[in-house]
Formats: structure tokens, C-alpha cells, sequence
């Protein structure tokens, strides 16, 4: 049914992650399709923020996150290619999702805290405005 799915995680959240995973590996062997996994790390943000950061901080974060999204791929069983990605979580995802040309973006919710209602989260930024199908997983 599906060709590509694209599955963004929160490494930080690593039952959530592994409970995705097993998902995507189910739906991507019933339907053969190729899964991408996706970490996104955010922005420092202000350069004054950056300033207070040691020497080296976002190449030590990117190859302790490309460490712990192996290590979550391998755990889950599931044949990925694994995706780094630096920026905002939602615009990082929608762009990847483009350029791989994948079919579904498969993602958790959370229950909303009061600043969601407010800003929106991650996974309805991405429902309301990538051009793919999303399937949003909850507990």
C-alpha cells in the first residue's frame, strides 16, 4: 500500500521510539515497503544562546544521536535507513519526507500540554502541513 514511510523519533523518549518502530517494521513487512527513520536535533537557537555552548557541542551531539539512532534501529529489528537532521523537528520532517518522496509519515502523539493547545505540537504541525499521509499513533 505504502512504498516509503518516514518515521520521525524522539530518541529521548525511548519506549515511545522502540513502540514505533515495532509498528513500522509490521506495516513495512505486510506491505514491503522501505522505512526511513528520522532524528531531529534542534536549533541552539539565538547566537548568544550558541556562545554559551562548548567548542564542538553540535558535532558531538549529531554523532551521539546517529550512535543512539543506530543502536534504536538495531533494538527494533527493523531494515532502515537512518536520517540526522539539524532545524525545526516539523520543517525538517515535511522537507525529508519530500525529498525521499515517501508515501506515509508514521508518528506518536502525546497528550497535549497547555503550551501545545497554544503553539501546536510537533505531530499536528506535521498533520496540518506535509503533503503526505500521516498516521498518528496513540497509546
Amino acid at each position: 500500500m505504502f512504498r516509503k514511510i518516514l518515521v520521525p523519533v524522539d530518541l529521548s523518549i525511548a519506549d515511545e521510539t522502540q513502540k514505533l518502530l515495532a509498528h513500522a517494521k509490521t506495516l513495512s513487512e505486510q506491505w514491503g515497503s522501505e522505512v526511513h527513520v528520522v532524528s531531529v536535533i534542534p536549533n541552539v537557537g539565538m547566537p548568544i544562546v550558541g556562545s554559551y555552548m562548548d567548542e564542538g557541542f553540535e558535532t558531538s551531539a549529531r554523532i551521539e544521536t546517529e550512535t543512539e539512532l543506530a543502536h534504536q534501529i538495531d533494538a527494533s529489528g527493523v531494515d532502515a535507513t537512518a536520517h540526522v537532521l539539524n532545524g525545526t523537528v516539523y520543517d525538517r520532517v515535511i522537507a525529508l519526507a519530500k525529498s525521499l518522496d515517501v508515501d506515509l509519515i508514521l508518528i506518536t502523539a502525546h497528550q497535549p500540554d497547555l503550551k501545545d493547545y497554544l503553539l501546536g505540537s510537533n505531530a499536528a504541525r506535521l498533520v496540518r502541513h506535509s503533503g503526505r499521509s500521516v498516521l498518528v499513533l496513540r497509546d
